[in-house]
């Protein structure tokens, strides 16, 4: 390229047209590579997507915070409960990503000890034994029941028989041996339960026994952790109803 000589504006203009004509030769020889098509729209369905998810989290916070300001208005004490938790977005795929609803609240359940549980009530034949506690065995026959045990280990007797005990009337009797308790419950067929009561309140529930033709009478036991403790004796049927209540003696 040879130098432009200083002679004035004409001279300026023909060296302009000598740089344009170099450069579209050198141009000319440059060879241009591909556009990045699949990039370009590559990124432009990403953003596409952002914009989607942010707008869908965002109408899902909005019905959340109408319908938890409807449950306020209403009076409803835990307006969030039962509600979906608004959508997580995956940071890999940028999708929504569901999330549970929270469970309903678990009812807490009697424990298998609650005294208001009915207790199951055994059928036993005419004279079957029953071990009712270490070294104390009970039985029931048609006069009434039958028990031994203790430090004497003798045969001991209480009769329903001998008008001393009114079968049209619920009640209890009690018998107590140290730590051994036992007795009658009569005057219903629907027993539920034989409570028996300290003086602190702590109960104790006796197990249940009774001849297989229902005769509106059966036998109580139960053992307690002090011996002659103070005990009153209650009786209820299977719906929780107190039937009778023997005071402490």
């Amino acid at each position: 390229m040879t130098p432009a000589p200083d002679t004035g504006p004409d001279a300026s203009e023909a060296w302009d047209d000598l740089l344009r004509a170099e450069f579209a030769r050198a141009a000319h020889d440059v060879t241009p590579g591909p556009a990045p098509v699949a990039a370009v729209v590559r990124a432009g369905r990403a953003r596409r997507r952002r914009r989607t998810v942010a707008l869908s989290v965002l109408a899902v916070l909005g019905v959340s915070a109408a319908v938890a300001a409807g449950a306020t208005l209403a009076g409803d004490p835990h307006p969030a409960a039962g509600l979906a938790a608004p959508p997580a977005v995956s940071p890999a795929t940028g999708a929504l990503v569901p999330t549970a609803a929270p469970s309903a609240p678990r009812t807490p359940r009697a424990s298998a000890t609650d005294p208001r549980i009915p207790t199951p009530v055994r059928t036993v034949a005419v004279g079957e034994r029953v071990t009712a506690a270490p070294g104390w065995t009970v039985w029931l026959t048609r006069e009434g029941k039958h028990w031994r045990g203790g430090e004497d280990d003798m045969e001991q007797f209480r009769s329903v028989a001998d008008g001393n005990i009114d079968l049209r009337q619920p009640g209890v009797s009690h018998q107590s041996e140290g730590a051994f308790h036992s007795g009658l419950y009569y005057g219903t067929e629907d027993a539920g339960r034989v409570d028996l009561v300290d003086a602190k309140g702590r109960i104790v529930a006796a197990a249940l026994l009774e001849l297989a033709d229902r005769p509106g009478w059966g036998v109580w036991y139960a053992v307690t952790a002090e011996r002659g403790a103070s005990l009153s004796v209650r009786l209820y049927d299977r719906a929780d109803r107190l039937l009778s209540d023997l005071p402490a003696f």
